[in-house]
């Protein structure tokens, strides 16, 4: 019953964490707004993808910090979430010493918000592949930076580090 419990946990973690993930994401982008051209987004919806590209290509060219606001707001969203779910999971310890590395949960989270990430940047908002791979990259290294802010390096040291008389790293 503790390792479902656990799992039904993790799951929970994950889905607050991709919440906190669109919530830091979306102000990030409504606060950029403010110093940007509004995004045409009745054109992007209307057009092709190769339309798409020549909207997005034009809007860049006219607000250049527009590339770069994306990269924070994406990065922040997920490293914020990853640093949610990394400080709030437990990593238990039962009777056969086996555990569940709190990287586990984070990857999910990461590799989730990744897929909508690429899907964002290739598709519905098309600004080119290598600033889609900029993206990525970027939203990975503050990730995994806020993964190890977070303690999740060091709840992976050895059993003398991660278990107390209980079993139970609290953090």
């Amino acid at each position: 019953m503790k390792k479902f419990l656990f799992a039904l946990r993790s799951i929970g973690l994950t889905l607050v964490g991709l919440i906190i993930a669109i919530l830091v994401t979306t102000g990030l982008h409504s606060f950029f707004g403010l110093f940007l051209d509004p995004l045409p987004m009745v054109d992007l919806q209307a057009a092709d993808w190769s339309g798409r590209s020549e909207i997005m290509t034009n809007y860049m060219v006219a607000n250049p910090f527009a590339i770069y606001s994306m990269l924070i707001a994406h990065g922040m969203g997920a490293a914020l979430a990853v640093f949610f779910y990394t400080k709030t999971i437990t990593v238990p310890s039962w009777s056969t010493q086996t555990r569940r590395k709190p990287f586990t949960g984070s990857i999910v989270l990461l590799a989730l918000w990744l897929w909508g990430d690429v899907q964002n940047d290739i598709y519905d908002v098309p600004v080119g592949v290598l600033w889609t791979a900029i993206d990525v990259f970027t939203t990975t290294a503050l990730s995994a930076l806020a993964f190890a802010i977070a303690g999740g390096l060091r709840k992976h040291e050895g059993t003398e580090s991660v278990t107390t008389e209980d079993g139970v790293y609290r953090g």
